[in-house]
């Protein structure tokens, strides 16, 4: 993260050199508007995991810092217009008046467009989150790229400080330039992402099923650390699903548990031996803690969250590390016997609390949220606390 954080500040100081000339209300409204694009630049960057994974490996802190240069640029691009109303003197239709009559009433309106699509793109991340469904809120989200791509052409157009200073004219092109190259990149990733065949599936349970793919030719993802997940899709085309490796051969070959959960679960459960899907990963540092040292390790699963912890303790079981699994129904106590035979008496019935402990938690994302409110209630420090969650 230390990384991350550096090459942020570092593609900011160009901005921040800009602070002592900032006189008047409309300069403020250009360094804002400047800033507000380079918000919107990172969480692109960021929203590419492909990318932000080669800067930071803990996925987890990735989609955290994403959002909340969410809500940084939420402010900042709202202020910006607002303070352009001002420093021109003009009535609030200013804000969303189109008119491409001439050019630089073109790249003013390009930005209005902009607002409006960043409006859209803020109301369903936010106020209306909770009454939006994940798919369209999904395809509302991809209007990131082209309102990136509208304020990059607004400012470029029409921005005081990039009219005036030659240098900064030059990184704003080099980023827009970056931002092209990224959305390219990916387009074109799932093209030549692995692909791998399903050789054998087993149902472990009426609602789970265990899948075992195996690489074709000679590209093959690395071998996964234990807690890792990969993305799979049906095809180059199809949206990407992440899932929990449960196990991996040393001819490449990967397993995978998944509960029938939804249409793209459906579709995966309807697939015969034979199927050619596309694997991307692997990703993420959940359990990574968990292996550092003899540091009590509690690892805690609600349902199907078990799968983070399969490989883990089929690898790293020792006197150190217990594990509860919450299910709801017998059909969701997959692994139970295998776990409970290599773990023992350490396999627990009820939540232990144990001094100094690591606890890592993983389930829906309501499961997650009570259960690391009951742990912080009794007193174990946020430092100890992992988590990860899925949607379904």
């Amino acid at each position: 993260m230390t990384r991350l954080t550096a090459v942020m500040l570092l593609t900011a100081l160009p901005f921040l050199a800009l602070l002592g000339r900032t006189d008047d209300v409309g300069d403020a409204a250009n360094l804002v508007g400047l800033g507000g694009a380079l918000a919107l630049w990172w969480q692109v960057v960021l929203g590419t995991r492909q990318i932000s994974e080669r800067l930071c490996r803990d996925r987890l802190r990735v989609v955290a810092l994403h959002r909340w240069l969410g809500g940084c640029g939420a402010f900042l691009v709202l202020l910006h217009p607002l303070l352009e109303t001002i420093a021109n003197r003009q009535d609030p239709t200013y804000l969303v008046l189109l008119d491409f009559s001439w050019v630089e009433s073109s790249y003013t309106s390009y930005g209005r467009v902009a607002l409006l699509l960043f409006l859209a793109l803020w109301l369903t991340s936010t106020l209306l989150r909770g009454a939006v469904r994940h798919r369209l809120w999904r395809h509302v989200h991809y209007v990131s790229y082209p309102l990136t791509g509208l304020v990059f052409l607004h400012a470029h157009g029409i921005g005081t400080f990039l009219a005036e200073l030659p240098w900064l004219r030059a990184y704003w092109l080099a980023l827009a330039g970056c931002l092209a190259l990224l959305v390219a990149w990916r387009l074109a990733v799932p093209l030549w992402s692995h692909r791998y065949r399903l050789v054998a599936r087993d149902r472990l349970s009426p609602t789970v099923t265990q899948y075992t793919l195996a690489p074709l030719g000679n590209r093959r993802a690395r071998h996964p650390a234990p807690g890792q997940f990969c993305y799979l899709r049906l095809g180059p085309l199809s949206r990407a699903h992440p899932f929990s490796v449960v196990g991996h051969g040393e001819d490449g070959t990967l397993t995978f548990a998944v509960k029938r959960a939804g249409p793209f679960t459906a579709r995966l459960d309807g697939l015969e031996p034979g199927a050619v899907l596309r694997l991307d990963g692997p990703y993420g540092r959940f359990t990574r803690q968990a292996r550092l040292d003899d540091r009590p390790a509690v690892l805690i699963a609600g349902g199907i969250g078990i799968t983070p912890f399969v490989d883990l303790v089929r690898r790293h079981a020792g006197p150190h590390m217990s594990l509860l699994h919450v299910v709801s129904s017998p059909a969701e106590a997959v692994f139970r016997d295998e776990l409970r035979d290599r773990l023992g008496p350490r396999y627990t019935e009820e939540r232990p609390l144990v001094p100094r402990a690591r606890y890592f938690v993983c389930g829906s994302p309501g499961f997650v949220e009570s259960t690391v409110g009951g742990l912080r209630a009794e007193g174990v420090g946020r430092d100890q606390l992992f988590t990860e969650h899925f949607d379904c």
